[in-house]
């Protein structure tokens, strides 16, 4: 095994997988909360909404694993949405331990009111790329996903 030594160079750094990956990921959220602070939405409620249009009735911490954001920011951003009425808290009858998030029909028609802002911020980042790029690129993603998730068990 070759040792690993940091890039000397600015183009060797602009090589780095790891480092365009993380930039791209930064630059991609600055420019996703920009995009949707014109309609007064953040990146946090907009994950919150999405997960839920697929999966409703999910807790805290689920939402939290499946939006990839600390649980903390995850409840104080319900407690927004609450307030919003953009979802709801219940306890389901089978098992009156779990807080269920639900979304609501006005949170419903929020998400699919923004959404175009996300098709437009997908159609800006992928320009000029064909889509057996794109798939190339998601499957790699998607490998390199599921490394880390092993990785962190």
């Amino acid at each position: 095994m070759s040792k690993s030594t940091p890039p000397c160079t600015y183009e060797e750094l602009e090589r780095s997988l790891p480092y365009l990956v993380n930039r791209l990921a930064m630059l991609g959220q600055a420019t996703q909360r920009r995009m949707l602070q014109k309609n007064n939405l953040n990146l946090v409620t907009l994950r919150t909404m999405s997960i839920l249009q697929i999966e409703d009735g999910l807790t805290i911490n689920e939402i939290s694993a499946r939006t990839f954001t600390e649980q903390s920011s995850i409840s104080r951003a319900v407690d927004a949405m609450v307030i919003q009425g953009l979802v709801e808290r219940r306890v389901p009858q089978h098992d009156q331990r779990r807080r269920e998030v639900i979304l609501t029909d006005k949170g419903r028609d929020q998400l699919f009111e923004n959404w175009p802002t996300m098709d437009e911020y997908f159609t800006t980042l992928s320009e000029g790329i064909a889509e057996a790029e794109r798939q190339v690129c998601r499957d790699v993603l998607n490998r390199m996903l599921a490394n880390l998730i092993e990785l962190n068990g």
